[in-house]
């Protein structure tokens, strides 16, 4: 009997190696990215829109007055400067954009938006309606921590120099975070001078300014460690 249970333990399958949970996540993250992608090149295959040109194009949409410096591009796109007066050249080509010269200084080149150009990189139908659908599954804690966790991982990828910089709250110098007791609103906005909670916070907002440095990293250590952080 006692060699029958060695038999049996034997032919047992071993378990499968655990992957690390930020693992798994990032592979979570890279499939619904994919299949947004894949969305996406399907609806705007014939528009022949590269990747960096529909993000020139968005981040001009999401400017108050849809233009920016060539450089500020960019910048925010994390790519050379030739490269985006590449792409904006391009865009311009199929009149999506206009560039204007500075006077006083030509080496100044300031893209805007034209009326095609807006329709162009609109948000793809359905795709926001899907995703905000499906998040919809998540309880109202489970939203709040996963819009935080986010924001963790775009701050650190944006510290990396992989992805431009995201317009959000915890690095905008309107933002000051846990100034407030309520817990339901504990943080600040200078911007509307009006107290926020976690489920307002922005990942991408038009009023956006970037804090300074050392701002941003204060605001950063506050929002982590909370009231009790403060001292």
């Amino acid at each position: 009997m006692a060699e029958l249970r060695v038999l049996n333990q034997a032919s047992e399958p071993l378990p499968k190696e655990r992957l690390p949970m930020p693992v798994q996540v990032a592979a979570g993250l890279e499939k619904i990215s994919l299949a947004m992608k894949s969305r996406t090149w399907r609806r705007e295959g014939q528009a022949g829109l590269g990747p960096l040109q529909r993000q020139v194009l968005t981040l001009l949409r999401g400017k108050t007055d849809h233009s920016a410096q060539v450089s500020a591009i960019a910048k925010e796109l994390v790519v050379r400067l030739p490269t985006a007066s590449e792409a904006v050249a391009t865009l311009e080509r199929k009149r999506l954009v206009k560039r204007f010269r500075s006077h006083r200084d030509g080496r100044i080149v300031t893209v805007e938006l034209t009326a095609k150009g807006a329709r162009a990189c609109a948000p793809a139908v359905g795709i926001p309606n899907q995703l905000a659908t499906a998040a919809s599954a998540l309880t109202s804690t489970e939203q709040v921590a996963f819009l935080k966790g986010l924001m963790k991982v775009i701050r650190t990828l944006q510290q990396q120099g992989e992805i431009s910089v995201a317009r959000m709250c915890v690095s905008c110098r309107f933002f000051r975070p846990h100034q407030h007791e309520d817990a339901a609103q504990p943080h600040h906005c200078d911007y509307v001078n009006a107290p926020i909670g976690d489920q307002a916070l922005r990942l991408d907002c038009p009023e956006y300014e970037m804090a300074s440095v050392s701002q941003a990293k204060e605001s950063w250590e506050r929002f982590n460690n909370g009231r009790q952080g403060l001292g």
